[in-house]
């Protein structure tokens, strides 16, 4: 049997390890949250800003594109990826994947056509085009 201050080393250690996992990114990823960001490139060219979201399992009819005072909103629900054919109890050993409502916004330039801003799905990415209005400066 160890010394009272063994007790106590062994207690801060453990302490320690747990307030390493509370801190770790990887505990909040898998802690209920109201929302999650998908990630996103953005791309800009002479004639277009491109934009494309990585939303793999999402359909396209639970995608809302909009651009409303030189903001590009990017809204939409992806549900939980789900075993296929599971016929018995399922135990979660790592969950990475976001799912749930999602909704981000990026600054656009002010010289973009929105009218004719057209979206596409592709291999489990949304590309956004939006072309400049043909007034616009150019570069």
């Amino acid at each position: 049997m160890g010394t009272l201050e063994d007790s106590f080393r062994e207690l801060a250690r453990s302490m320690g390890a747990m307030i390493d996992g509370v801190s770790s990114p990887d505990y909040f990823r898998s802690s209920a949250r109201d929302s999650w960001d998908p990630q996103l490139n953005v791309y800009e060219m002479a004639d277009k800003l491109v934009v494309c979201v990585a939303l793999a399992g999402i359909q396209p009819g639970d995608l809302d594109v909009q651009v409303e005072q030189n903001i590009l909103h990017i809204r939409g629900q992806r549900p939980k990826p789900s075993v296929p054919d599971a016929t018995s109890e399922i135990s979660v050993h790592l969950m990475e994947i976001d799912s749930g409502r999602f909704h981000r916004k990026i600054p656009v330039p002010a010289d973009l056509n929105v009218d004719a801003c057209t979206a596409n799905y592709k291999n489990g990415y949304v590309w956004i085009i939006l072309p400049r209005r043909e007034d616009a400066p150019h570069g």
